[in-house]
């Protein structure tokens, strides 16, 4: 017993005289209480060297760190002690005591790891992943630290071939912080989620957005598993190959479409998006506020350009918009992109999509030279398509371009938009069937005559039908070659609607259906 607390005093007072070059008073007599079981385990030469190597590690012996290695140390060479003896212990403090040579960080993180990577991989495991680290370190500490702490958990999923493959990728887009950081803290899932081989090309591709935005790549990071489960990898670099060329002109662009792109990627094709990225880039060298605007309105007008259409129509029109903002001037092209959905509704009143397809196939034509006109022909198509036909719209194009060659493209604006002299005696002749305005007269007298009273006939774009009060009728029939038919034609609608007139189809009063009902049940009863 005696010999026991000689022996303990003997060896606190030689390990004190070790410590108190570089510690005093309370850390001193903690740092000698903490090490001193160490003197069993391992000796005092290899507590001496140890308590070296922790003050090589942390670069600075009197600092927090080397305090914290010591403090920590008795526990740590416990669990090494498990895998060897005292020379596996000095053997681990040495590699880090390596590595710590090019960065504190890194050495510190892989000795805390330390027996968990020597109970996967061994001790030859452990030089191997010294070796990576150092590499790492040589170019970036950073991700050396965190790399190494990830180190257990990769190797455990992809091996250590995995886990140099990761550090090759991360060393390799290492070069913003925020997306580095984001990478490393994703890497376990992402390569749940996509697999060793397809990180490597997403990480690569994420890194491309890292240069213009940091927080956009982070953001398509996480969401890149879903965007490859959906569209496919391949989609998803042609949207980020085209949003890294539009950020050498405008990086808020590229990342605003980016960060639209989960929503707007299956259901526009990458022209349509660069499209929408050009009208944008332009818009915003003016008026950023009504860029984000146009951005933030996309998803619901897509929405609604697809009621209409598919993908083809959803780029027609985005493509005539952009056409527009770089061949005349952005204000006109916004405009007429939030027109768009209420002209293809009304140009939906005489075809079908192909019609749709087609008028803006033809406006795009004539906008490749004469761009105001071909605003004014898509804005009054469904008006000219009206009253003269698709082949109509496309005579008053050909003498729009015609005008525009001889007179300057006002004039050509002027004549779409019904405002000049000639037009008048142009769409007569041009015009097929039956006008409303040449039989309104014979029409009304025909419909007083039945009535009793006078109403009123107006023109509709679309089908016959009546308010009660009115009469709407075509402005023109033209399903028969004979101006006869046609007439005919007109009077059995306008027969038709006045029929609902005549006969009570708008007399229905709701105050009155308690009534109907309790004589319908004095009459027949109750029903069961």
């Amino acid at each position: 017993m005696v010999m026991t607390s000689l022996k303990k005093t003997y060896g606190t007072r030689k390990l004190k005289k070790l410590l108190n070059v570089y510690y005093e008073g309370e850390v001193l007599d903690n740092l000698v209480s903490e090490l001193y079981p160490l003197v069993d385990s391992v000796g005092y030469e290899a507590l001496e060297e140890i308590v070296g190597l922790c003050n090589q590690i942390a670069g600075d012996p009197s600092g927090r760190t080397a305090v914290t290695l010591l403090e920590e140390s008795p526990e740590l060479i416990d669990r090494l002690l498990m895998y060897g003896d005292k020379v596996l212990v000095l053997n681990v403090y040495g590699l880090c005591s390596q590595i710590a040579g090019y960065s504190e960080g890194p050495a510190v993180r892989l000795l805390a790891v330390s027996p968990e990577l020597i109970d996967q991989v061994g001790y030859d495991g452990l030089e191997k992943i010294a070796e990576l680290c150092g590499k790492v370190a040589q170019g970036d500490s950073f991700v050396a630290t965190r790399l190494m702490g990830l180190s257990p958990e990769l190797i455990d999923r992809v091996g250590y071939e995995g886990l140099e493959k990761v550090a090759g990728i991360c060393t390799q887009v290492a070069t913003d912080r925020r997306f580095i950081a984001a990478l490393l803290d994703m890497t376990l899932g992402l390569i749940d989620k996509v697999g060793i081989d397809l990180l490597e090309k997403v990480a690569e591709l994420c890194s491309q957005v890292a240069g213009y935005s940091s927080r956009t790549a982070v953001r398509l990071l996480g969401q890149s598993p879903e965007l490859i489960a959906r569209v496919g990898y391949d989609v998803l670099e042609q949207v980020v190959g085209l949003c890294s060329q539009i950020a050498q002109e405008d990086s808020f662009v590229a990342a605003r479409l980016l960060e639209l792109s989960p929503e707007l990627i299956e259901k526009v094709s990458p022209d349509c998006l660069g499209n929408l990225a050009e009208l944008c880039c332009l818009v915003n060298k003016d008026d950023s506020f009504i860029a984000a605007r146009v951005f933030d309105g996309s998803p619901e007008l897509i929405a609604r350009l697809h009621r209409y259409g598919d993908t083809e129509l959803v780029t027609n029109v985005y493509g005539l918009c952009s056409q527009v903002a770089r061949d005349y001037n952005w204000r006109t092209a916004v405009r007429l992109l939030g027109l768009s959905p209420d002209i293809i509704e009304r140009l939906l009143r005489y075809g079908d999509k192909e019609l749709v397809l087609n008028v803006y196939g033809l406006c795009s034509q004539v906008a490749s030279y004469r761009v105001r006109a071909a605003v004014s022909l898509l804005e009054q198509s469904p008006d000219l398509i009206g009253r003269a036909s698709y082949d109509g719209l496309e005579k008053v194009a050909y003498k729009a371009s015609e005008i525009a060659r001889e007179k300057g493209e006002e004039k050509a604006t002027s004549f779409v938009r019904g405002e000049s002299s000639e037009y008048a005696d142009f769409f007569e002749a041009i015009t097929e069937g039956l006008e409303l305005k040449s039989v309104r007269r014979v029409l009304l007298h025909y419909l007083n005559a039945l009535l009793g009273y006078r109403i009123e006939i107006v023109e509709a774009q679309g089908a016959a039908t009546t308010d009660g009060e009115r009469i709407f009728l075509p402005v023109r029939i033209k399903e028969f070659e004979e101006e006869d038919r046609n007439f005919i034609l007109y009077k059995v609608m306008a027969t038709h609607e006045e029929a609902h007139l005549e006969y009570g189809s708008f007399d229905f009063e709701l105050m009155r259906v308690q009534d109907v009902a309790s004589r319908i049940k004095r009459k027949y009863g109750e029903c069961k």
